[in-house]
């Protein structure tokens, strides 16, 4: 039986391919551990105790000191990741190989080694930002829970200029309304209407930023921890962070795609940089437009 039947080729190694890719540079950062230091025979996952000596707070509110940790945890999972990477492509090489070679016993072999592929690229994956967080001195349980507010934070700030938005449209309406006050071809009634429609758009813009009132609260807690990180980078850290790892494999398709190791040094650099409260190059915050570039444009 062929390797390829069982385990599609380029679907199986998208992954350990973005790992060897994302292989080698190495940056400084202020981290108080090295790969080398992280205990991968620990639970992938917060463990029972773990979990019962964690309470999250009533009002879901992230702490200065949880934004610090979370920082550290993932450049440290970052780091795992590359120094792990290696020896997954070599599984994934000699899969490749053995499948070119041909037979039933190559198959036979690219089976059972499949699977371990799977299970060895899913711990890392997987229990990478748990042990990170565990060498680091942190309990996974409560990084897991920072994980998902910082989530929530970069949904809020990805929706904000939307909503923002849409709060200036409604007040715009209803200055037009205002306006139209005595003008023929305007009766009270038509202004009155234009004025609820306006008022209702406003108050549905507002009432979504206050959904999820902790993420909103977060976001400042955010801004106070590292008051240079721009919102453009917040919403990298908290993606990278929640998704961005999982979702990055798919992109692989053969050795000679960068896409994955750029991306993750990208994603790095934004994360040392979040922790050393200094703004990342093309990240800067938009200036505000200026009468005369407005009567210009």
């Amino acid at each position: 039986m062929r390797y390829s039947a069982l385990f599609p080729r380029r679907a199986a190694a998208a992954g350990l391919l973005f790992l060897a890719a994302a292989c080698g540079g190495d940056e400084p950062g202020e981290m108080t551990a090295k790969p080398s230091d992280v205990d991968q025979t620990t639970s992938i996952t917060p463990t029972e105790k773990e979990i019962a000596s964690f309470q999250a707070p009533a009002d879901s509110v992230l702490t200065p000191r949880q934004v610090e940790a979370y920082l550290k945890a993932s450049l440290l999972q970052y780091d795992l990741i590359r120094d792990e990477a290696p020896g997954l492509r070599k599984q994934a090489m000699a899969m490749e190989q053995r499948e070119q070679k041909g037979g039933v016993m190559n198959g036979l072999r690219n089976v059972a080694a499949a699977g371990n592929l799977i299970n060895d690229y899913s711990q890392l994956i997987v229990g990478s930002y748990p042990r990170a967080s565990r060498t680091l001195g942190y309990n996974p349980a409560e990084m897991e829970w920072v994980r998902e507010r910082m989530g929530e934070v970069s949904a809020y700030i990805m929706a904000k200029p939307v909503n923002d938005a849409m709060v200036q449209q409604a007040q715009s309406m209803r200055r037009m309304a205002e306006s139209y006050r005595g003008q023929p071809g305007f009766s009270d009634e038509q202004i009155a209407e234009m004025i609820r429609n306006a008022d209702e758009m406003e108050q549905q813009a507002k009432e979504q930023m206050q959904t999820g009132g902790s993420a909103m609260r977060n976001f400042q807690v955010l801004r106070q921890a590292r008051p240079n990180v721009t919102d453009e980078m917040w919403t990298t850290v908290a993606f990278a962070g929640a998704t961005g790892l999982m979702a990055l494999p798919a992109s692989m398709t053969s050795d000679s795609d960068t896409t994955a190791q750029r991306q993750l040094n990208e994603w790095r650099q934004v994360y040392t940089d979040a922790l050393a409260n200094r703004v990342t190059p093309g990240m800067e915050p938009e200036k505000p437009e200026t009468q005369s570039t407005a009567a210009e444009s």
